[in-house]
């Protein structure tokens, strides 16, 4: 029996040992021991893996916490496959319990399916059946899982500070046939703080958002007017054009109104693939033509992002042929007592660097009375085609699907940076739908079969003796 054949008997081990890891709600939390940095959950699906690992006689390595490892084979070198067990917050509206891993017409459901449980899946069993059918191998196949690749990537800072970097590596955690390019990433949080506003509206708060890297699919303030008048006319304007997607409620303080948005939710890299609650609300706020107070950081708002995902009105809007264009996501607004703060999210190109685009945005913060508190930036990571790993990894995967797509580039940042020698390489094949960071999330039985498969064939040929 072959290796390739050893992986079709598993279907059901791997269907079940993703549903298994899928319902361990594995969001980053506060810790609450020395052992689970991320919080108890992430401290469960580490150990699960690892767990997997010994009962299937893998040598395995638990890293306090942040992350751990298993592996096999012998040689002078190795090849790192990086996966992460972190997950972003579910969210609601989903068609089934999102940690439930429900099984339905061919699909697992839930939140980690793809992004990154389902093909972390996939590597373990690639890897069970190259031991299980004794191939030699002239290299180390070792697999690292993370466990805060969502947030800060502290996991991965912590691993390489105890551990040797492998020498070549991919990481399953983004598209087909693979990304040899991945932009620039630029984090920042903008903040003010305000004197109360005496006269006109009162932005008493507002909040939207959940993480800088997700598009937010909801957002909320409540605005006091001056009179009844003024209330009701804001309210009858917003209601004859965006009856469906902003919602007004008198909360029952005199002229007091809440003021709700719905959007639509998509990974920080891909705004322009969701619809913004945030800053659809603040367009509808705008027309108030409120000043001082929040009001100017909501006005920083209108003028800079718009409904825009490219940076434009901050004068930051950029691209090369290589990498495609800037990309900024606003993830996070909190206003309450005449304090602002923002998360921002941009993704940028080769052809710009992150500290001329933080240099634009200070130039224009002054005005509104905003500064840049945190700011932190990952340089673009880019892999020639001519690359060995590069090659290596196309050949296997266009001699498995036939489909021969170039190289990708990416807005997305995956653990491939932190090695350097080393490409996003799947889960998602050409033409499918894009549902990480989504409600709904899931991956179908027949690409985790596909995948494991790929990456079988791609850890054996990496590898393989000469």
């Amino acid at each position: 029996m072959s290796y390739l054949d050893r992986i079709n008997e598993y279907k059901d081990e791997m269907v079940s040992t993703l549903q298994e890891l899928i319902a361990i709600p594995s969001v980053k939390t506060e810790p609450q021991g020395a052992e689970d940095p991320f919080g108890p959950e992430l401290a469960r699906a580490l150990n699960y893996v690892l767990e997997w690992g010994q009962e299937n006689g893998f040598e395995t390595k638990n890293l306090s916490g942040y992350a751990g490892h298993f592996e096999y084979g012998e040689g002078g070198e190795t090849v790192g496959v990086l996966v992460h067990l972190d997950v972003v917050p579910a969210g609601e509206g989903w068609l089934y319990p999102p940690f439930s891993g429900a099984l339905s017409e061919g699909r697992i459901y839930g939140r980690g399916a793809i992004d990154d449980k389902g093909p972390a899946v996939a590597v373990m069993y690639a890897l069970k059946a190259l031991k299980e059918e004794g191939v030699k191998l002239a290299r180390k196949i070792r697999i690292i899982f993370g466990c805060d690749e969502e947030s800060g990537w502290q996991c991965m800072e912590h691993y390489f500070k105890h551990e040797t970097k492998p020498e070549y590596g991919f990481t399953p955690d983004a598209n087909f046939p693979l990304i040899n390019c991945e932009k620039g990433q630029l984090s920042l949080v903008i903040e003010g703080q305000f004197p109360a506003v005496e006269e006109g509206c009162k932005l008493h708060s507002f909040s939207g958002g959940s993480r800088r890297n997700i598009v937010p699919e909801w957002a909320e303030a409540i605005i006091t007017f001056p009179d009844q008048q003024q209330l009701l006319k804001f309210k009858e304007s917003v209601s004859e054009k965006l009856s469906k997607e902003i919602l007004c409620c008198e909360v029952g303080k005199e002229n007091q109104l809440r003021v709700q948005a719905k959007g639509r939710p998509a990974h920080g890299s891909l705004p322009q693939q969701g619809d913004n609650a945030i800053t659809k609300l603040i367009k509808v706020m705008s027309t108030l033509n409120c000043r001082g107070g929040a009001w100017d950081g909501i006005r920083f708002i209108q003028d800079g992002f718009g409904r825009e995902t490219t940076g434009q009105g901050l004068g930051i809007n950029c691209r090369d042929q290589l990498s495609g264009e800037l990309t900024i996501n606003l993830g996070v607004l909190k206003v309450e007592q005449e304090k602002i703060r923002m998360e921002v999210d941009i993704r940028y190109p080769l052809c710009t660097d992150h500290q001329v685009i933080q240099n634009k945005i200070e130039e224009k913060l002054p005005a509104y009375g905003l500064k840049i508190t945190e700011s932190s930036a990952l340089a673009p990571h880019y892999l020639a085609e001519d690359n060995w790993l590069v090659k290596v990894l196309l050949n296997v995967y266009r001699g498995e699907t036939q489909d021969y797509t170039a190289p990708l580039s990416t807005g997305g940042r995956t653990y491939a940076v932190t090695l350097g020698n080393a490409v996003a390489f799947g889960p998602n094949f050409p033409g499918q739908p894009e549902t990480a960071h989504q409600k709904n999330e899931f991956m179908s039985e027949q690409d985790l079969m596909a995948c494991a498969r790929i990456y079988a064939k791609a850890l054996y040929e990496l590898t393989k003796e000469e």
